[in-house]
């Protein structure tokens, strides 16, 4: 059965000339892998330029159940963006999640508040002049609510220690990545007083500091999850910026 829904796509493989195998998070069914014929004549339904990592697309897909790849049949993009394709800072920002979302979301199944929180998330980015340099560390902290493993927010004086297996504060401190430190910690707590698109600002050390707690709290969760190819571009794109 045919079904119009709006989608982002998120990653690519190229198996023939003109065919694909994309990943495409889709408003109305999840996670889907879909078979894509692409072209660049005038007749062609479904442009090879469309269909690139980050782009929102609205499609015409062929729904099986039971079926692991699914036929898009058409195309389009809905939003254009103009600073972010241009912008290093924003474009590392865009690809480390778009990679953290093709690793980790695996639902297949409609999830309308995670497709608006993604689809949201990079047109800011692309419209944002500043205040945009945490964009990955505030996602990573709001996506935990998605994926289902959002930390408690209990720390107090007596309870100043946040355990990344448990995924709230405690009286003892664990081993790193079992656990966070004092600082580790802190920085962490304070994650859930920030906004994603009313950012504080975080420095460089901060910065650092915070992506590895947050990828280390990801692992524990998520079995399997295997180190980001993207991961070393972020961080020297942290390292090149002033603060």
């Amino acid at each position: 059965m045919l079904h119009t829904t709006q989608g982002i796509v998120l990653y690519n493989v190229k198996y023939a000339d003109k065919k694909l195998i994309s990943k495409i998070y889709t408003k109305d069914f999840g996670l889907i892998t879909a078979n894509i014929h692409v072209g660049n004549g005038p007749k062609a339904k479904i442009k090879a330029g469309v269909i690139q990592p980050l782009t929102q697309i609205e499609c015409v897909i062929s729904v099986k159940e039971n079926k692991e790849i699914q036929q898009l049949s058409e195309a389009k993009c809905l939003f254009v963006y103009t600073d972010l394709q241009i912008n290093f800072s924003k474009m590392c920002i865009a690809s480390f999640l778009n990679e953290i979302l093709y690793k980790c979301v695996k639902e297949q199944m409609s999830n309308p508040h995670l497709f608006d929180l993604i689809c949201h998330t990079y047109q800011w980015l692309d419209n944002v002049q500043d205040g945009y340099l945490d964009t990955h560390i505030y996602f990573l902290f709001e996506l935990t609510k998605h994926l289902g493993f959002y930390p408690t927010n209990n720390r107090s004086e007596t309870l100043p220690y946040f355990d990344t297996v448990e995924g709230k504060f405690f009286a003892t401190i664990k081993s790193y990545p079992l656990g966070f430190d004092y600082l580790q910690s802190q920085l962490f707590s304070d994650l859930f007083s920030y906004s994603l698109f009313e950012q504080k600002k975080i420095n460089r050390t901060e910065r650092l500091l915070l992506l590895d707690c947050l990828l280390s709290y990801y692992k524990m969760h998520i079995s399997g999850l295997s180190d980001f190819k993207s991961y070393q571009v972020m961080q020297e794109m942290v390292n090149s910026i002033s603060s």
